[in-house]
């Protein structure tokens, strides 16, 4: 995040002549002999697909990045694998209690709709028990497969969380002189010398310190949507319908969220009553940022056409730029800095697990 036919895999191994051979087909890595079965890649790769399939089509389809996502997914198996491994060395026991405890914090993820709405009981059961039955796995082999994955949990809780220490106060001040320093290059790669990961968490934590300093607006919308093909004809009912709904509002008849959460026509907004949180410049397709930029509080925009569809922009409040503050930023910077020690210090320990281990890899080609 492995199924119990593992075991009875590996002791094949053992086998003379076909049976061997057929485990060595099935396999796309083994681990100190303890083999990485193909369908357990199969599984564990189409959850990582169906993720960016939702989230990223155009990059889901890019064969490039699929091969990169598959790669990576087998490095992140046979890493569970050294782990649980080393677990077993140490020792570690993963108790029943343990998996139950597993098995509901899964579970509360089947807890609410696509629209983020709560499900009851029934429901999100079934919806469980689907995403079971996608995965190609019985409700034991999902207890089993959870079990690893919580030995690896304990090991690295073991090995590698004891030795982080708490960045002192002139480590904290450093890495934010560092941050505000690239805020005001206007830099969008990160410093020289940062891995891939903590580069990006560099870029991450930027970002939010900017958004918090910057000049800002917090801005609820209503979208009235049309299709990427659309005519002349579909953009002019969407257009009528975005007047008609702004009538309404200026109208007086009813609130604006209660209108978002009615009529606007993208889901997770509106069921916030359309508030997007604070928009700073530079992110927000031109024309929806020169809205609310330009909006005095409280008032409602005439319809604003994009790529997707026509916006009606409502401006809540207004922050003019500030200078960061360190004092502002302390003690969250510090549990970032927290993070990325903890995230280098783990790397840093399944690469020296996985340097001891006797590992094959056999990832089949697309």
């Amino acid at each position: 995040m492995n199924s119990s036919s593992r075991f009875l895999l590996a002791a094949m191994l053992a086998w003379p002549g076909a049976a061997q051979a057929k485990v060595m087909e099935d396999t796309v890595a083994v681990v100190n002999g303890t083999p990485i079965l193909l369908s357990e890649f199969q599984k564990e790769i189409e959850e990582v697909m169906d993720y960016w399939r939702r989230a990223m089509p155009v990059a889901a389809a890019d064969p490039s990045h699929v091969r990169k996502l598959r790669e990576s997914t087998l490095e992140q198996l046979i890493d569970r694998e050294v782990l649980y491994q080393e677990g077993n060395k140490l020792k570690l026991k993963v108790r029943e209690r343990d998996i139950d405890n597993g098995v509901v914090e899964v579970k509360e993820r089947f807890g609410k709709d696509e629209e983020g709405k709560p499900v009851s009981e029934a429901a999100a059961e079934a919806a469980f028990g689907d995403r079971l039955k996608a995965m190609g796995l019985t409700y034991p082999q999902f207890r089993e497969r959870l079990s690893r994955q919580i030995m690896a949990r304990k090991v690295v809780e073991e090995a590698v969380k004891g030795r982080l220490k708490t960045p002192d106060e002139k480590e904290v001040k450093e890495y934010f002189e560092r941050l505000k320093a690239f805020i005001v290059s206007g830099a969008t790669e990160p410093p020289k010398g940062l891995g891939e990961e903590e580069g990006q968490a560099f870029l991450e934590i930027a970002q939010q310190v900017k958004a918090m300093t910057s000049e800002r607006v917090k801005v609820s919308r209503i979208l009235v949507r049309f299709s990427a093909a659309a005519s002349s004809r579909e953009k002019k009912r969407a257009l009528d319908a975005a007047l008609t709904i702004r009538r309404q509002l200026l109208g007086g008849a009813t609130n604006f969220a209660e209108v978002a959460r009615a009529v606007s026509e993208e889901p997770d907004y509106a069921a916030r009553g359309g508030d997007i949180g604070f928009l700073i410049r530079g992110v927000a397709p031109p024309e929806f940022e020169k809205a609310a930029f330009s909006l005095p509080v409280g008032d409602i925009s005439e319809p604003v056409e994009t790529e997707i569809g026509y916006y009606l922009v409502r401006v809540q409040e207004k922050r003019a730029s500030e200078e960061p503050e360190l004092d502002k930023f302390k003690e969250e910077l510090s549990r970032a800095m927290m993070n990325i020690n903890y995230q280098k210090e783990l790397e840093a320990y399944v690469k020296s697990l996985k340097a001891q281990a006797v590992i094959e890899r056999s990832l089949p080609l697309l």
